[in-house]
């Protein structure tokens, strides 16, 4: 049985295009609309309630898939989900994959092993029966960190959003711009007058890792900064990296004066190697962080960090998937937020010192 999802690939466009054109909207071009009519024809497809935008047969009831609930980042992501859905009178279920736990060798995840394995498989594909037997009539697939999530779902004839995650297919994700969060940190240390900022980053095989190193190289590149690659510490997000990374900048002939931590856990760790090895915070070195998670501003001191836009886009999702079942599909697929700095005490501003 054919999906709406075959009949987009086959088009060549978007399935809020083939919603569109079951829809009868004008914004459709006739090009567009021969195609999309052909490819239906050719796959013999029929259309659900979703595909028609037959509000009458919904169900009014959203699913959402969670990776993991425990996650810092899910919570308020779901928060953001069920406020913007309450107001337009829609209901949630909830199903949660407990990936973390299942992924943790260690001290680090591997959630490519854990996607490879047939027990994760078959958790999926029994999960996905749960909610499609609830007759959801959309699905929001919450990540636990920004990847690539493609292999994950089968194909489902109800529309899916990605949040804190994104696929390779044409389908709509909400993610935060790791770039721009970091060129906002990295702005912000320059700015109090900082020119050794050193850098402590994720594991290497990580997308937003790469995305905030991007944004380190070229906020220095902009400033004219020399780049020092002895500078360039690589951590696994956790707080014991963090810490053991900041003592061997610390005992650098030519230590930093400001660390640039690509998550606030391996900024805790930082911040208690500098205060063991004597250096004051801000005084002596300048920390900021990446996340602004619970305790960071109840650390001493309270720790600068940048602030996701979980719950905005949590509200997005559900905005957009909303959207989609009224056969009002936006026209961008993949949209990246905008992050916040929150200015605490763990910077200084040397440029008075």
């Amino acid at each position: 049985m054919h999906t709406i999802r075959d009949v987009a690939k086959l088009a060549g466009v978007s399935i809020g295009t083939v919603s569109n054109v079951l829809n009868n909207q004008a914004k459709v071009s006739k090009q567009t609309a021969e195609r999309v009519q052909e490819a239906i024809k050719q796959l013999n497809y029929t259309p659900n309630s979703f595909a028609k935008g037959l509000k009458s047969s919904q169900s009014r009831l959203i699913g959402i898939l969670s990776e993991d609930i425990s996650s810092f980042f899910s919570g308020y992501i779901i928060d953001g989900i069920c406020e913007y859905c309450d107001t337009k009178d829609y209901s949630i279920t909830l199903c949660n994959l407990g990936i973390n736990r299942k992924a943790m060798h260690g001290t680090c995840f591997f959630y490519k092993d854990l996607e490879e394995s047939d027990a994760f498989k078959k958790n999926v594909a029994s999960t996905v029966s749960i909610l499609s037997a609830s007759q959801i009539c959309g699905l929001i697939y919450i990540g636990t960190h920004p990847r690539d999530v493609t292999a994950i779902l089968p194909d489902l004839d109800v529309p899916v959003i990605y949040t804190h995650a994104y696929t390779h297919t044409d389908t709509y994700s909400i993610n935060y711009d790791d770039y721009q969060g970091a060129r906002l940190a990295m702005d912000y240390l320059i700015k109090n007058g900082n020119s050794r900022i050193a850098l402590l980053c994720g594991p290497i095989d990580s997308v937003p890792a790469h995305k905030r190193l991007l944004g380190y190289q070229s906020a220095l590149m902009e400033h004219q900064i020399q780049l020092y690659p002895d500078y360039i510490r690589q951590g696994d997000w956790h707080y014991e990296s963090g810490y053991a990374e900041c003592a061997k900048l610390l005992q650098m002939k030519k230590p930093p004066t400001a660390i640039f931590s690509m998550n606030d856990n391996m900024a805790y760790g930082a911040m208690n190697a500098a205060q063991d090895f004597g250096c004051s915070i801000p005084g002596d070195l300048s920390i900021c962080g990446f996340d602004n998670l619970e305790h960071s501003a109840y650390m001493r001191p309270a720790l600068s960090t940048i602030q996701l836009p979980l719950r905005k886009m949590g509200s997005l999702a559900a905005e957009t998937l909303l959207d989609v079942l009224d056969g009002n599909p936006p026209q961008e697929t993949g949209l990246l937020l905008p992050c916040l700095l929150k200015e605490r005490a763990s910077v200084a501003n040397r440029n008075f010192a």
